[in-house]
């Protein structure tokens, strides 16, 4: 910042009175301005120990005119008008740039909120988030409630019939849209916005259990030795027996990663490819190639924790994860950024211009927010 440097150039080991008076004079009177840099107060500091060695130096001499002095009052009065233009530019750019934030984010966006649908095997659709607590509906001798904290749970009743043909219920996210959901055999399921699950409302009676997903989920699969559980996601089929994954299958997204934290799952594709991964280990297709590596497992469930990951995915993969989570439309100016390298972790419970403007710190790429829609410009 020019006014840090400015202000460095007084760290001096000695300073001429007349110079002191008019750089005190000059920061006390934009002391609002200074008010936040450190180096203001050490400045003063500076020049008051200045003026105070300066008076126990000095003794009664004779008055006498000379060019040295005449010169440091020149220098003084250059400084001054130095110090002076620095105070303006830094205002008003201070103020330009915040002229700026206002006109390129008056419209902002509030954060995604827990939010689902339900829709059952016979076409009756029940909007979860405006649903009460308690059951909210009945189905093949299945109890479907709303719990205190808002999740949804299957319950078997003890006549749930055995055999015969199993009837399917689908929960979908819209964007900015996340949901829980506890099945009928105790699986958790974490929904990300703009994803879906379609599941048997019961798995009794049946050798496996299987259920169709698509978006990005998290799973801790009940442990049922003798009854596996698969799940179908585009060409990837994932077989497991117990354990906890993360599945991200969008379809805007190049490839299906999924993310393995704890247990065994067997991967398969319609390709043909096979794998088994281990905890801490992720797959994904590449170019047509499966692709095995090990992660940092914890850091893809950062919007299960509230928060976005600025460095898991590329630029564009994070724009987006901002899209679907904000439910914005993003719209790429010619001279925008193809990619970049962020950092950082951003609270995903904050309006969409904290995490802009954090993004904008690269100094590579501006945003601008025009009610949903948000345009990235270098």
């Amino acid at each position: 910042m020019e006014l840090q440097e400015l202000l460095g150039y007084f760290d001096v080991d000695e300073l001429d009175a007349g110079l002191v008076d008019m750089v005190k004079n000059e920061l006390l009177i934009a002391d609002e301005i200074y008010e936040s840099l450190p180096q203001t107060k050490l400045v003063l500091n500076r020049l008051d120990k200045s003026i105070h060695d300066n008076i126990l130096r000095s003794e009664p001499k004779p008055v006498l005119v000379k060019w040295s002095s005449v010169f440091h009052y020149w220098s003084a009065a250059a400084l001054f008008l130095i110090l002076s233009c620095g105070i303006y530019f830094y205002t008003y750019h201070s103020s330009s740039r915040s002229e700026r934030e206002n006109s390129n984010y008056k419209n902002d966006v509030p954060a995604g909120s827990s939010k689902a649908y339900l829709t059952l095997a016979n076409g009756k659709r029940i909007e979860l988030n405006g649903a009460l607590k308690g059951e909210i509906a009945r189905e093949s001798n299945v109890s479907i409630s709303k719990t205190q904290n808002g999740h949804l749970r299957y319950e078997i009743s003890d006549a749930a019939s055995k055999g015969g043909r199993p009837t399917y219920n689908t929960i979908s996210t819209p964007k900015g849209g996340k949901y829980e959901i506890m099945l009928s055999d105790g699986t958790l399921v974490y929904l990300n916005s703009g994803s879906s699950i379609r599941f048997p409302s019961s798995f009794v009676g049946v050798s496996e259990r299987r259920v169709e997903f698509q978006g990005e989920g998290y799973f801790e699969v009940s442990h049922r030795e003798k009854q596996p559980f698969y799940v179908q996601s585009g060409q990837q089929l994932l077989k497991v027996l117990g354990t906890r994954f993360n599945l991200n299958a969008y379809a805007d997204e190049k490839s299906i990663k999924t993310t393995l934290l704890e247990g065994s799952v067997e991967l398969a594709y319609s390709s043909g490819e096979k794998a088994v991964l281990k905890p801490g280990q992720q797959s994904r297709i590449e170019r047509e190639k499966l692709i095995v590596k090990y992660v940092d497992a914890e850091s893809v469930l950062d919007w299960k924790r509230g928060e976005i990951n600025l460095r898991d995915d590329d630029f564009q993969a994070t724009m987006r994860k901002i899209a679907r989570w904000y439910d914005v439309d993003i719209v790429f100016a010619e001279d925008a950024p193809i990619d970049l390298d962020l950092r950082g972790l951003v609270s995903r419970e904050k309006n969409i211009s904290s995490v802009l403007k954090v993004i904008e710190l690269t100094g590579k790429v501006h945003f601008k927010v025009e009610g949903r829609r948000v345009t990235v410009m270098k």
